[in-house]
């Protein structure tokens, strides 16, 4: 039976056009309404966020066409992580749909925040930990996935606390040995190096910079979202759950090397989910590191499944969507 997201699956002109459409009016609708509250989600900023950001945050316009820009960016590299390594079996747009869709149906991810910058890190230390399979000494890219992860956490401390998962990564495509564990660290420890040199022969004290970084790292549990909002992200964590569910149940449906590359994108779903409730003050952030990991689910079940039930699903989620933008949109302007 031929899947009814076909159009959106392909990559065609069709399948480019209409998310970029969607996109489009997604990120330009708010800019025509007279608004008071920036942002609805919490988003916390490194040092050096905190600097950059001064030089776009007061122009909102501009702001946000950088935002869509980089949406448009992200959801392109994520088409082609897929076509590199294809844990999808067919050329999906669906990455770049859903990751589109996700992004633009929350108002407070449209203004772009270098803080969001993390998002572009974590998608390269991906790319390096899929091609690392099957290799005996993989050094060169387990060092830059410590470099990757290194550099976007200036931009976003959360990604430090992805070198747990991405070490079990490692493990689970068989790479995992004392040099690959060593370069990693060494690849984590360099950008520091480097700063805190530099630091030091400015200034000569750097125990202050050092604890503005460090307090970045709290921890909170402070969630308060309306019903709207909880049914809006119970929608994404049950199909993301139902992706896994699908996974595990047919684990023989992909080669090895895929099933590994998947398994580690469900890890890093649950993860991401974890972070979005212990690390309540930069959800934003959170979320779009963690949108990343549900569209390859999500775009890997759609892809590859073709059912009535299937298709009701898709037009729940897209409803689901759609209401949780326009209430977004009406607290946004009150």
């Amino acid at each position: 039976m031929k899947n009814p997201l076909q159009v959106l699956i392909e990559p065609r002109l069709p399948g480019i056009v209409i998310p970029v459409l969607i996109g489009c009016f997604l990120w330009t609708f708010p800019l025509f309404l007279p608004h008071k509250n920036a942002a609805l989600w919490t988003m916390q900023s490194t040092p050096c966020t905190t600097w950059l950001n001064q030089f776009i945050t007061p122009f909102r316009f501009f702001s946000t066409i950088i935002g869509f820009l980089f949406t448009l960016l992200i959801s392109f590299l994520l088409v082609q992580l897929n076509t590199s390594f294809s844990f999808i079996r067919v050329r999906s747009l669906l990455l770049f749909f859903f990751f589109i869709v996700l992004i633009g149906s929350n108002i407070s991810l449209h203004s772009f925040d270098f803080s969001q910058f993390g998002s572009i890190f974590l998608l390269l230390a991906l790319w390096q930990l899929f091609s690392i399979y099957q290799q005996k000494q993989p050094v060169l890219e387990t060092f830059n996935i410590g470099l990757f992860l290194a550099l976007g956490s200036l931009f976003s401390i959360e990604l430090l606390l992805f070198i747990p998962i991405f070490l079990i990564g490692t493990q689970r495509l068989n790479a995992l040995t004392a040099r690959t564990f060593l370069s990693t660290i060494i690849g984590i420890a360099c950008p520091y190096i480097l700063i805190l040199g530099i630091t030091y022969l400015v200034s000569n004290n750097i125990r202050p910079y050092i604890e503005l970084y460090l307090s970045q790292f709290n921890f909170s549990i402070n969630l308060h979202f309306d019903y709207i909002s909880i049914i809006y992200l119970l929608t994404l964590f049950l199909t993301g759950a139902l992706s896994i569910f699908n996974l595990v149940n047919d684990p023989f449906s992909n080669k090895i090397k895929v099933s590994r590359m998947l398994g580690f994108i469900s890890f890093g779903f649950i993860y991401c989910i974890l972070l979005f409730v212990f690390k309540s003050n930069n959800i934003s952030v959170i979320f779009t590191l963690g949108t990343i990991f549900s569209a390859i689910l999500y775009a890997h079940y759609y892809s590859l499944h073709s059912s009535i039930f299937v298709r009701i699903l898709f037009g729940l989620q897209l409803t689901v969507c759609l209401i949780y933008y326009f209430s977004n949109l009406f607290s946004f302007i009150l």
